[in-house]
């Protein structure tokens, strides 16, 4: 947008902070289909599903879910079945039905999407492995720990083109130095922006930045699994992504690759070999 090169993470988070957010169309046709194969044995975790594949819809919803709730209340929404109960069924339909879809032909919005979700369903799983986890919620934050960069992609596409052909082009090693070379800013910053003027939990905030704690850690690892394994199964960091889960949850590597989602058996075979061969070997 010309004119604005100058905005940091908090002057786009203010012009983003009021948009009316796009979800998937595919999630308007998921609902669709749940409500014509007959909703009388639909449980609350079904529909609550249906964020970890949309993370627009999840954010829209959160904010929702978390103003409604009366100010006497000590806790704050951190979970997708927590945003069901809250907003109730029917209402989270007619949210769902109600909201504008994203554009189509947006590659990079799409691709975007697609990693928060593995994320979120990694973080899911690898919750599932300490007692002491909620899955719930360190789904969400993995879900949403790219907001500012799906937010952009929904609605100045260009920015976040910027800071993808700067590291295409071999100017920055890593893609947040990219988008500080290209932007200004680290597109994590303004998630972290985009939740604090929102009103939203300071849990997820915490997670989301990485703070200390198995938790935070495990929402990190995740968020890194997902982005190496939107890029294949064969990505050389996943290998250690499941080491480090696995010494976080004191999990089996085998349990901890079940885990990771839409792979087939042979490459989960792979990745236990791989990941087996960078753990020392006993004296």
């Amino acid at each position: 947008m010309p004119g604005h090169d100058w905005w940091g993470a908090p002057q786009w988070a203010a012009w983003l902070e009021y948009k009316d957010l796009p979800i998937k169309a595919a999630t308007k046709t998921a609902l669709v289909r749940m409500e014509e194969e007959g909703e009388e044995n639909r449980s609350g975790h079904e529909y609550a599903a249906l964020l970890l594949d949309d993370p627009l819809l999840a954010l829209r919803l959160l904010r929702d879910a978390n103003r409604r709730l009366p100010r006497r209340l000590a806790h704050d929404i951190t979970t997708p079945l927590g945003i069901l109960l809250a907003l109730g069924t029917e209402q989270f339909k007619r949210q769902v039905r109600d909201a504008p879809e994203v554009a189509g032909g947006n590659q990079g919005f799409l691709d975007i999407e697609r990693r928060a979700s593995l994320a979120a369903r990694i973080a899911f799983a690898w919750g599932s492995l300490h007692h002491d986890l909620d899955q719930g919620e360190l789904a969400l934050a993995a879900l949403l720990a790219d907001a500012g960069e799906i937010e952009l992609w929904a609605f100045v596409p260009e920015l976040p083109q910027k800071a993808l052909d700067e590291l295409h082009a071999g100017c920055a090693v890593r893609s947040d130095l990219a988008q500080r070379q290209a932007c200004g800013f680290t597109f994590r910053d303004l998630s972290l922006e985009l939740i604090e003027r929102g009103g939203l939990p300071q849990l997820l905030k915490q997670l989301i930045r990485g703070d200390e704690g198995m938790r935070a850690h495990i929402a990190r690892l995740a968020v890194n699994a997902g982005r190496h394994l939107s890029y294949g199964a064969g990505d050389p960091a996943l290998p250690h992504d499941i080491v480090a889960a696995g010494r976080l949850t004191h999990a089996p590597l085998a349990t901890v690759v079940q885990g990771l989602p839409l792979l087939t058996e042979e490459e989960r075979e792979a990745l236990l070999l791989a990941a087996t061969l960078l753990m020392p070997t006993a004296a």
